[in-house]
C-alpha cells in the first residue's frame, strides 16, 4: 500500500502553480498528508552567501530579499481560506537553482510526492527542455505529479481527487511500481482505473526480389495475444479496488495510444513509470514518458525507477 505522508508543492505565484496547489491539496486530503508550499527566490550563482533582508544588504547592488514580504505574498497567493483539512506549511527559500532547491527541500522534508505546474500554451512548449519541471523530473527520487495549465477544471473538494485514472504499463518493475500508485489512488475513488499496454508495430523490411514472405499480421496478432495474457497476470480481473477496472491492449505508438485512451476515457490522471538509472537518462528526450508529459491535458504522475528510490 502506497503511503504519502508529506507533499511538496513548489509555486512561482502564477496561475499554473495555483492549479498545482489545488491538486496537491486534494491528494493531501486523500492521504491525510502534510502539505508544504515552497516558493524559491532565484539569486545569481555568483553572489556569495551573505545575509539578506533585515540582516544585511544584498551584495554587489543585488536587491535585498525580504523574506517576510515574500511569505506575505505567498500567503496571499493561496486561496483566501487556507483551511484545506490537513497541516499546511509555507516556506520561502533563496537559491541559484530553483530545481536544485526543490530537490533539496524534497530530501529535507522527506517528502513522498512533488506536485508542480507547467507553463506553455501548446503541447510542444508545455514542458520545454531545460525547464524547472523537466529538470525536477529528471532528477527526482520520488514521484512527481505534473499539472498542465488547463487541468484545473472540477478539482474535487473531497477525498476523491482522481475519478478516472489511466495507467500505462510495459510489464517492467518500473511500471509495476507506477501501477501500485495508480491502484492506491483508485482505492479512494468511485470511478474507473484503466490499465493500458501498447504493442508497437514491428518494422518489416521489403525484399524487392522476393517480396514480403513474413506473416506480419499473424506475428502482430501473436504479440497482442501474448500481451493480453501478460497483462492479465500483471493486473488480474479479480483485483478488488472498490472502483470499476479495465485492461486494454492496443496497437500503435505507445504515447499516442496512451493519450488517445486518456482522451476517450476523459481521464483526470495518467500514471507512468519513468525508466533510467541516472539523472541523464531517467527522462530521455523522445521517450514515451516525455511525449506524454508534453502533450497531456490532464495531470500526469511520473513514478521514478525502482533504483532511483
Amino acid at each position: 500500500m502506497v503511503q504519502i505522508k508529506h507533499i511538496l508543492c513548489p509555486v512561482d505565484l502564477s496561475e499554473c502553480s495555483r492549479h498545482a496547489f489545488d491538486r496537491a491539496a486534494a491528494v493531501a486530503r486523500t492521504y491525510g498528508a502534510d502539505l508544504t508550499v515552497l516558493h524559491v527566490l532565484p539569486v545569481p550563482s555568483a553572489v556569495p552567501a551573505l545575509p539578506y533582508g533585515p540582516e544585511g544588504p544584498g551584495p554587489f547592488g543585488f536587491e535585498a530579499v525580504d523574506r517576510g514580504r515574500a511569505l506575505t505574498e505567498l500567503s496571499r497567493f493561496l486561496p483566501a481560506d487556507h483551511s484545506i483539512g490537513v497541516p499546511l506549511h509555507l516556506r520561502v527559500a533563496e537559491a541559484p537553482s530553483v530545481h536544485g532547491e526543490v530537490l533539496l527541500q524534497t530530501s529535507r522534508l522527506a517528502a513522498d510526492l512533488v506536485v508542480l505546474g507547467t507553463h506553455g500554451r501548446t503541447g510542444l512548449d508545455r514542458l520545454f527542455l531545460g525547464s524547472v519541471a523537466e529538470k525536477t523530473l529528471r532528477m527526482s527520487r520520488v514521484p512527481v505529479l505534473v499539472v498542465p495549465p488547463h487541468a484545473s477544471d472540477a478539482v474535487p473538494s473531497g477525498a476523491d481527487p482522481f475519478r478516472r485514472i489511466v495507467c500505462a504499463v510495459d510489464f517492467s518493475q518500473d511500471s509495476a511500481r507506477a501501477l501500485g500508485y495508480a491502484m492506491s489512488l483508485a482505492r479512494y475513488g468511485t470511478g474507473r482505473l484503466t490499465v493500458v499496454h501498447a504493442v508497437e508495430a514491428v518494422p518489416i523490411g521489403y525484399d524487392p526480389m522476393g517480396g514480403v514472405t513474413f506473416d506480419v499480421i499473424g506475428y502482430q496478432e501473436a504479440l497482442e495475444r501474448s500481451a493480453r495474457a501478460e497483462l492479465q497476470r500483471f493486473f488480474p480481473d479479480s483485483i478488488a479496488l472498490g472502483c470499476e477496472t479495465e485492461s486494454v491492449v492496443t496497437r500503435g505508438k505507445a504515447y499516442r495510444e496512451i493519450l488517445g485512451i486518456a482522451a476517450e476515457r476523459r481521464a483526470d490522471l495518467i500514471v507512468l513509470g519513468v525508466h533510467g538509472r541516472n539523472a541523464v537518462d531517467r527522462l530521455v528526450f523522445g521517450s514515451t514518458t516525455h511525449h506524454v508529459l508534453r502533450r497531456a491535458t490532464c495531470p500526469v504522475l511520473a513514478v521514478p525507477a525502482v533504483d532511483a528510490a
